[in-house]
């Protein structure tokens, strides 16, 4: 060997030896990544929910929160009547054809009405507010059926019974002391085709109607309105025309002009007497009782057809003549003339165009007997319409107007009083008046 050191087996490296860790059953889940993701989001949604309280006020419990519909059958009063003041105001322009109103107002107070005894109708009467109506179809008037018997949707005059105004053309729901109502729409027919039927050939299509017996028959050819109205008094201040399409539950099928509406039913006198109806129908009112005619006057005459605005009434009244008209009114005209008339303070319109309230003809009616009534009531060129029955007990005094006229009750079925009114042709009424009678049943002509 030389002096170099003496080669040596290099000493093995010792093994390196990797023990994995012993892992728990979490951490093997990824328990470790899903706690930090769920903690991040519970943080988001904590502050999340910090945002939004903070930007939702609290809910003030005191406030009344009115979910109706204004038109019929409930909402806000105060509303209701912001609505009724823009419709009075609509009503009174000073285009409107044949109304003049000035504002006048009797001095008879009359008892609020309650509502349950006609059906609500119509913030503002009509599709654009009877929404109505006629209680909406509550109708209140909008249309809906409400909690009551008036119209709802929005209907001005609708169906509902509530804060609206009330229906004047009856309530929904049948009552055994009410005439039954039927709508009839002459411009359309039965099978909803446009008819022949104009502002001058409505009116002998009425004639023709009262003159032969009142048969349903007779205006088959023509449209009719499938919800019937119950009536217990006619009572009608001025009004939108579309009020009545509306109170039918047909305002979208029947635009408010050439219609008519017939009231049927037997009656029975609160006592024996002798007695008059006293009223005014804009555009027609005619009362046959006991299949005798004992009532027409409006701006049209429905038993003669004739035209009584104008020339008419100065005829019925023999300050003027024509013969022509004369001759027609003495054959065919109900009442006797000349014609008795009373204005009153809140009739202004009718007494210059049609020469105020008209007196019937006399007839009598005998406690504990029974007598076919029928009432028809038209609108003929459309806008506005209004009319009102009273009766006259012969022998009877009744309190003076401030006009002098006398103060008639109305002719009613039901102890329920229609609200007091300013507007226009809405005549003065005695509240203490006799309720006739409903009798079910068809009953027998007394001649």
């Amino acid at each position: 060997m030389t002096n170099e050191e003496p080669y040596l087996e290099p000493e093995e490296e010792p093994a390196v030896v990797y023990v994995k860790p012993k892992l728990s059953f979490w951490r093997r889940l990824g328990g470790g990544s899903l706690s930090v993701s769920v903690l991040i989001h519970v943080i988001v949604l904590c502050i999340g929910a910090a945002w939004v309280f903070r930007i939702i006020p609290p809910v003030d419990k005191e406030k009344n929160v009115n979910f109706m519909p204004t038109g019929g059958g409930g909402g806000d009063p105060s509303t209701s009547e912001r609505s009724q003041q823009k419709q009075r105001a609509n009503m009174m322009r000073p285009n409107m054809s044949r109304i003049v109103v000035e504002g006048a107002v009797s001095q008879i107070a009359l008892p609020d009405q309650d509502p349950s005894s006609q059906m609500a109708s119509l913030g503002t009467f009509g599709s654009g507010g009877l929404s109505g109506g006629l209680g909406g179809s509550g109708s209140g008037g909008g249309r809906g059926n409400g909690t009551g018997k008036g119209f709802g949707d929005g209907m001005g005059m609708g169906k509902g019974e509530g804060t609206g105004l009330v229906n004047p053309f009856g309530m929904i729901n049948p009552n055994e002391n009410a005439l039954e109502g039927t709508f009839y729409d002459l411009k359309q027919t039965s099978k909803r085709k446009e008819s022949d039927v104009t502002n001058e050939s409505i009116r002998d299509i009425i004639a023709e109607f009262v003159n032969r017996g009142w048969k349903e028959s007779i205006l088959n050819d023509y449209y009719r309105a499938s919800q019937k109205l119950y009536q217990t008094k006619i009572y009608m201040p001025v009004m939108p025309a579309d009020g009545a399409p509306a109170a039918f539950n047909c305002e979208k099928e029947v635009q408010p002009s050439r219609w008519i509406v017939v009231y049927r039913g037997m009656v029975t006198p609160p006592r024996s007497g002798k007695y008059r109806f006293v009223g005014a129908g804009d555009d027609v009112l005619v009362v046959r009782f006991n299949g005798k005619h004992v009532f027409d006057h409006g701006f049209t005459s429905g038993t003669t057809g004739v035209y009584l605005a104008g020339n008419g009434i100065k005829v019925l009244k023999e300050e003027a003549e024509d013969d022509n008209m004369l001759a027609k009114l003495k054959k065919d005209y109900p009442m006797k003339l000349p014609v008795q008339f009373h204005e009153y303070e809140s009739t202004r319109n009718w007494n210059g165009a049609i020469g105020g309230l008209a007196v019937g003809k006399e007839f009598e009616a005998e406690a504990g007997k029974t007598y076919p009534i029928e009432i028809l009531i038209s609108e003929i060129p459309g806008g506005l319409f209004c009319a009102s029955l009273l009766i006259e007990e012969i022998g009877q005094k009744y309190t003076a107007s401030p006009s002098g006229a006398p103060v008639f009750p109305l002719f009613r079925l039901d102890s329920e009083l229609p609200a007091a009114t300013t507007v226009d042709n809405a005549p003065p009424y005695d509240p203490q008046g006799p309720v006739w009678k409903r009798v079910q049943g068809r009953g027998k002509l007394d001649f």
